[in-house]
C-alpha cells in the first residue's frame, strides 16, 4: 500500500509485473496451476487437473525458486522497488471449479486449505516461507524447517502448527 500511494501507476504496474513474472515463472516450471492474480499477491495450486505424486514438493521448489529470483531481481532494481513478499505452502483437499453468477464465472479452487495458504502467507515475514505441519509431513525427509509458534490464523478457531522452511534437505540436493 505504501509503494502504491509513492509510485504513479505506470511504473508500479510496471515494477509489479515482474514481481509477478518472477512468481508465474516458479510456478509454470514445476507445473503448477496459476489460479489467479490478487494485487500483489498468485494464488496457485499443484495436483490438479493432472494428478502429481510429488505435488508439495513441487510447491517447495517453486517456492525457493521464487525466492532466488526475488533476489536477482533486487540487484536489478532500485531499492524503493523492493517490495515485500511472503508464501504460503499448505496441504489439503480443495474443490475446482467454477464460482459466480451467470454473467460473470471464474475457474478456482475453494476449501479450508485455501484459506489456509492464503492465511500462512499473509503472516509471512519479507521473504519468508511458511509451511503448515501437514504440507511439511508429506516432504520431512527433503527439507531443512524450522518450528515456529503457532499461528493463529484470522477466520480459524484453532491456532495451525507451521515452520519456516529453509531449504532443501542435502539428501534432495544430490
Amino acid at each position: 500500500t505504501g509503494f502504491s500511494e509513492s509510485t504513479d501507476p505506470v511504473t508500479l504496474v510496471s515494477i509489479l509485473n515482474r514481481y509477478l513474472a518472477a512468481a508465474a515463472e516458479a510456478i509454470l516450471d514445476e507445473e503448477g496451476t496459476i489460479d489467479k492474480f490478487m494485487g500483489d499477491a498468485v494464488l496457485a495450486w499443484f495436483n490438479a487437473l493432472i494428478p502429481q505424486l510429488d505435488h508439495t514438493m513441487r510447491a517447495v521448489r517453486a517456492a525457493l525458486t521464487l525466492t532466488k529470483a526475488v533476489d536477482v531481481l533486487h540487484e536489478d532494481l532500485a531499492e524503493e522497488f523492493h517490495l515485500s513478499y511472503g508464501v504460503g505452502i499448505h496441504f489439503g483437499e480443495a474443490v475446482l471449479g467454477l464460482v459466480g453468477t451467470q454473467t460473470r464465472l471464474e475457474y478456482t479452487a475453494i476449501g479450508n486449505s485455501v484459506n489456509i495458504a492464503k492465511r500462512l502467507q499473509e503472516q509471512a515475514a519479507h521473504g519468508q516461507i511458511l509451511i503448515s505441519h501437514a504440507a511439511a509431513t508429506r516432504v520431512r525427509d527433503y527439507i531443512e524447517v524450522e518450528e515456529i509458534t503457532p499461528v493463529p490464523l484470522e477466520g480459524l478457531e484453532q491456532s495451525v502448527r507451521v515452520y519456516q522452511l529453509l531449504g532443501l534437505s542435502q539428501e534432495s540436493k544430490s
